[in-house]
């Protein structure tokens, strides 16, 4: 069947077949999972039926309810099990390939959504989003990274951008599910939206044989002739396509690069500034807002008591997902640095307006509208400049020997910030604890403005470089706000680009030449 598809590959685009389509569209089902199920078992914890069957009673209130410790467990436990699949996921990855990585973390998912829609007991539900959370880690470990890697680096940008739409869009589709089981009596409330997780992985699963190898994954581990087979695979809508040239070149950059992949090469030379950097981009989205816009969402427009929470958060899912169809549409145009800095901007402007309306005494309809009002916006705005973007960003980043390495520490550190912020944001919003509500925006707020200035300072421009010539960039240590000129000159580095991109002409009088054609029956042997 791969044969056939490799022979009867089309152009879609002008820079997607039809064969990396599927592929793509494949590794989205498996995103699909991650968001609905992050989003469903966010969000089913406001239902009451749900706090009845694994809350506590409140004799005051005289109501079933999640203590803050009981919801602080709940989802911020999951992140030590996020962790987990973060280093499983670089493990198998290294010594086994991405493809293993998708059919492994795909069968956790199912285990762990057995065991959340089985379970009957607050033990129970957290041992599920434990183990579902494995397979989420494995995921935020592998898709943007193999995305980057077989994708041309003409759309690099909004097809890595696909992470956060598929996911945001699975999480909206939940989002509706569950406003409408919301109004439902008894256990089918959350026991419906909780089935409905079964659908994405098991999909993934049955089509995880439209994925391919990532080509840069076979080359560093001495596998040419595969990798070729591969990248023709992707590419071969053009039946001329230079697939084996593509692979010598980057087998040639690989050779040509001083760094051989070893852990303390993460910070040392001019890999020591990608590290810092690939770590701001991982904290930022995280730190900036996240939790309280994800985890927490529902039981805030619950605390606000201005709407109903479940349509509220329907609604901010909606924004979430237009945030996401602007930067597949617009990151690769306007670039990822512009468009965390500006949108990173409105989401801090957003954040300190929550937090200083919450701040009036005494509060008023009014006011609570308006803290209502920038909770639905802050969502649209954060995952645009953060959420999304700064996704593309970590992709990009590490050196082509440490992608493996540098993910992991990547995921680690956004895993622990994520941590931190779930766990102690039910202390920082409720009573008998800090109980500032709306006044948690000057917090993040004012983290996102420091955010910011740090993207300016330190994040450069990548858009439509190859990974090879990203290498070269900081090997020339160019500041961040003048990457944007940077020209290759390594004659690799831009043909490999070329190539990717079927781009002709310019490209071959800056290197003073061109590549070697090879034709379609050479790279099929």
């Amino acid at each position: 069947m791969l044969t056939f598809l490799r022979d009867h590959n089309y152009k879609l685009s002008e820079h997607v077949t039809s064969n990396l389509a599927l592929a793509i569209v494949t590794m989205m089902s498996s995103i699909f999972a991650y968001g609905f199920e992050t989003s469903v078992l966010s969000t089913i914890q406001a239902m009451d039926a749900y706090e009845e069957q694994f809350g506590e009673w409140n004799p005051k209130k005289q109501v079933w309810e999640f203590t803050p410790s009981r919801l602080a467990y709940l989802n911020s436990f999951p992140l030590i099990t996020y962790a987990l699949g973060v280093f499983l996921a670089s493990f198998v990855g290294e010594r086994y390939g991405r493809k293993t990585v998708f059919i492994s973390m795909n069968s956790i998912c199912l285990v762990g959504v057995i065991v959340a829609y089985t379970g009957r007991n607050y033990t129970e539900a957290l041992v599920g989003r434990l183990v579902i959370n494995i397979h989420v880690g494995m995921e935020a470990w592998l898709v943007p990274m193999w995305t980057a890697e077989i994708v041309p680096s003409a759309i690099r940008g909004s097809m890595v951008g696909m992470y956060a739409f598929s996911h945001v869009l699975a999480a909206f589709i939940a989002s509706v599910i569950t406003d409408r089981t919301s109004k439902i009596e008894g256990q089918d409330s959350w026991l419906i939206p909780v089935a409905c997780m079964f659908i994405f992985p098991s999909t993934a699963l049955v089509f995880s044989w439209l994925i391919p190898e990532s080509p840069r994954w076979l080359i560093r581990k001495g596998k040419f002739d595969k990798a070729v087979d591969n990248i023709y695979y992707i590419r071969s809508a053009t039946k001329d396509y230079a697939a084996e040239e593509e692979a010598r070149l980057v087998q040639e950059a690989l050779n040509d690069t001083p760094t051989k992949g070893k852990w303390r090469e993460l910070f040392q030379g001019t890999n020591n500034r990608r590290t810092w950097t690939g770590i701001l981009a991982s904290v930022a989205t995280q730190i900036t807002g996240q939790a309280f816009a994800s985890n927490y969402g529902t039981i805030f427009l619950k605390m606000l008591n201005v709407m109903d929470p479940f349509t509220g958060t329907m609604i901010k899912r909606a924004g979430l997902l237009l945030g996401t169809i602007f930067v597949i549409t617009m990151v690769d145009r306007i670039g990822r640095r512009n468009t965390s800095i500006i949108f990173g901007s409105l989401t801090a402007s957003c954040l300190l307006i929550m937090g200083a309306l919450g701040t009036v005494t005494p509060s008023n309809v009014g006011l609570q509208k308006g803290v209502l009002a920038m909770s639905i916006i802050f969502p649209c705005t954060y995952m645009i400049g953060f959420g999304s973007t700064m996704q593309v960003v970590k992709s990009e980043i590490p050196h082509t020997t440490l992608r493996d390495k540098s993910g992991l520490v990547f995921w680690t550190l956004a895993n622990l910030s994520n941590f931190l912020v779930t766990f102690t944001l039910p202390y920082l919003l409720s009573a008998p604890y800090a109980n500032l509500g709306a006044r948690v925006g000057l917090i993040y707020g004012s983290i996102s403005v420091a955010t910011v200035v740090l993207i300016f300072l330190f994040v450069p421009e990548m858009k439509n470089r190859s990974l090879e010539e990203v290498n070269e960039m900081f090997e020339a240590k160019v500041p961040a706000w003048r990457a944007k000129d940077f020209v290759a000159t390594g004659t690799n580095a831009a043909a490999i680009r070329r190539l990717e991109n079927h781009e002709r002409g310019s490209v071959d009088d800056k290197l003073g030449g061109s590549a070697v054609v090879v034709h379609s029956e050479e790279a099929r042997k």
